[in-house]
């Protein structure tokens, strides 16, 4: 008779991991739906008219070949110049940046995030199948899943609070990069060295 795995028996590590990985999944889901609302709307008949027989302009159909999706925005801004000026060093010139959108944020968002969950499962598990101490395992797999969902709320914190804040992404990319390495480095050495 097979052994049969609890959740309830699991080691701290992989309940870290598992609950990282549920989290980022309904996070980026979320943005998901988000983005649907924001692009298409949430009644029957507003996705009828957005997706129904409608045929595609040139520039949309330009659109789809570059991006592979076409979405209508959303300017929360309250014009259509909702533009921000933006200052070149190198040229010297000020340009007109437009400012990512709600709808925007939320469609790289539900992009990033469910990509991040699949990263985070499986390097996390690697991290789990790894000799280390519990605790170092439940650690690094913690911040790695923090930095992932930061990550994203830094993107959010500097479009909609303040770009004084832009700190926040640079921090949990870094951080990103460092658990991925020690973990990959980790792997490695147990798998060839020892």
């Amino acid at each position: 008779m097979a052994s049969q795995i609890r959740l309830t028996q699991l080691s701290l590590s992989w309940k870290v991991l598992i609950t990282g990985f549920i989290i980022i999944v309904s996070a980026g889901y979320l943005n998901g739906a988000l983005n649907a609302a924001l692009s298409t709307g949430i009644t029957p008949s507003m996705v009828a008219e957005h997706y129904g027989g409608q045929v595609l302009s040139a520039s949309e159909t330009k659109e789809l070949k570059e991006k592979g999706f076409v979405e209508n925005e959303v300017n929360l801004d309250g014009d259509d110049e909702g533009n921000q000026k933006h200052h070149d060093e190198t040229a010297g010139q000020t340009t007109s940046v437009k400012p990512i959108s709600l709808q925007q944020m939320a469609q790289l968002a539900h992009i990033h995030l469910l990509g991040f969950s699949f990263i985070l499962i499986s390097v996390g598990a690697l991290a789990c199948f790894t000799a280390l101490a519990e605790w170092i395992k439940a650690l690094v797999v913690g911040i790695l899943g923090f930095a992932f969902l930061f990550d994203i709320g830094g993107l959010y914190m500097v479009r909609f609070v303040s770009a004084n804040l832009a700190w926040l992404p640079v921090i949990t990319g870094v951080t990103i990069g460092v658990c991925l390495a020690f973990i990959s480095l980790r792997v490695l050495y147990e798998m060839w060295l020892t």
